[in-house]
């Protein structure tokens, strides 16, 4: 019990007077040339501390709004072929995230965490590294006063040597740098006409999916006869040797598609499904996702979900996944005019590409540009449309800025404009 009831006395201790002040004294806000938007650091060490069978803790403070997206500490060693247990905790003791590890993640004295948790500015957080009774890690730290870095529960004189690596919430931003452009400026805005979508939106909890064989399900009703694009699932903690299957369901339990999962598949915490599949507005649906081999998958769930039942290994639980499934709506008719069109992108919001897809759209050539909202064409390209369907793929890899972006599709004398997302 020991090791799960410290973190709470350990923030008791390291709160009390102006400890994190001592902190914030001995850190490094400023890392223009970083990848992340403020960066916590103390590369100064001069002595190590071992610990073994048991816990260290090693508080810091959120200099943003946003995501701890880097955990790196500088280690003078760790037991071979031995697992070491890390995690994330909050000032109430409650982990945010976790991760395991071994003195193979280790480069040049050097090991980064597979750490990842949302976080207030300001706020106080800890790290904290379970060692087991034959493991033995040996941290280098600075020696100095009293503040931050506890053993087991007991006080250490010095502050860890470590990194932690933030990204601020840049939505807020864009937010407000996009305000008025209207409806379509949105982030969970698809750009797409006469669609419709249902969704479980936010999280405050978390379905841990720790050995092969374990799934998921969650049900829903289509909002819409016509086409199931595809589902989202928000995904709180994946690994690179992740490997899995999503299965779709109807009423009757009949499966109408099934996709093979890999890390490949989750960009930016989003698991994303493209489907093809025709339905009905109110027919019953149920998306599944089961974890294979040795994979571990955290999904965000939000207790207050309303959209259907969730189960977790067949036992049913108050809650549902975070989740998004897209509806396009059906068309009748030969399609005659542009603005009638469907068009789907994906992903959106979208990464290292984006893909265009037209549907019920007249035939002939199509231009598709990507534009950024100073009017610059950063990318231009011809699909033909055939048996009223198109498709074309962006690689967008090279642009980095964040933000609201522009699609504009022309098709002779009439244009088609719609706004997208870029993570």
């Amino acid at each position: 019990m020991k090791k799960f009831l410290f973190p709470l006395a350990a923030f008791a201790a390291l709160s009390t007077g102006n400890l994190f002040a001592q902190e914030a004294a001995l850190s490094n806000y400023d890392a223009p040339a970083s990848a992340y938007d403020c960066v916590q650091e103390n590369k100064a060490q001069d002595r190590s501390l071992d610990v073994q069978g048991a816990v260290m803790a090693s508080s810091f403070t959120a200099c943003t709004d946003g995501t701890l997206s880097n955990v790196a500490l500088t280690l003078k060693g760790a037991t071979d072929n031995t697992w070491f247990l890390a995690e994330i905790r909050d000032a109430s003791g409650n982990i945010l995230d976790d991760t395991r590890f071994t003195s193979r993640n280790i480069r040049q004295n050097v090991l980064v965490l597979d750490l990842e948790a949302e976080v207030k500015n300001g706020a106080n957080y800890s790290l904290q590294v379970t060692s087991p009774e034959n493991g033995n890690i040996s941290y280098r730290y600075e020696h100095g006063p009293m503040g931050t870095l506890v053993k087991d529960g007991s006080p250490v004189r010095g502050k860890l040597t470590a990194a932690f690596g933030f990204n601020n919430d840049k939505f807020d931003q864009i937010e407000a740098q996009y305000e008025g452009r209207g409806g379509d400026a949105q982030p969970e805005t698809r750009g797409m006409a006469n669609e419709c979508k249902v969704a479980v939106s936010g999280h405050d909890n978390r379905i841990s999916l720790t050995e092969g064989g374990q799934g998921v399900t969650q049900s829903f009703q289509a909002c819409a006869t016509g086409e199931l694009t595809h589902i989202t699932i928000a995904i709180q903690r994946s690994f690179e040797d992740f490997s899995g299957r999503a299965f779709v369901k109807n009423g009757s339990g009949d499966v109408l598609s099934v996709t093979n999962l890999d890390a490949r598949d989750i960009v930016k915490g989003t698991l994303s499904m493209p489907l093809d599949l025709e339905v009905n507005a109110g027919e019953e649906l149920t998306v599944a996702v089961k974890v294979l081999g040795e994979s571990r998958l955290g999904i965000f769930s939000n207790s207050n979900g309303n959209a259907g039942s969730c189960a977790i290994n067949g036992v049913e639980v108050d809650a549902n996944v975070e989740f998004t499934a897209f509806i396009s709506e059906e068309r009748t008719g030969t399609p005659q005019d542009l603005e009638a069109a469907s068009i789907t992108t994906f992903p959106n919001p979208f990464a290292d590409r984006i893909s265009v897809h037209m549907k019920h759209a007249p035939e002939g050539k199509v231009v598709v540009q990507l534009l950024d909202f100073s009017g610059n064409v950063l990318r231009s390209d011809m699909l033909f449309v055939k048996d009223s369907e198109g498709n074309i793929t962006f690689n967008t890899r090279d642009i980095e800025r964040p933000g609201y972006y522009a699609l504009r599709i022309i098709q002779g004398d009439q244009v088609k404009n719609m706004t997208i997302l870029k993570r």
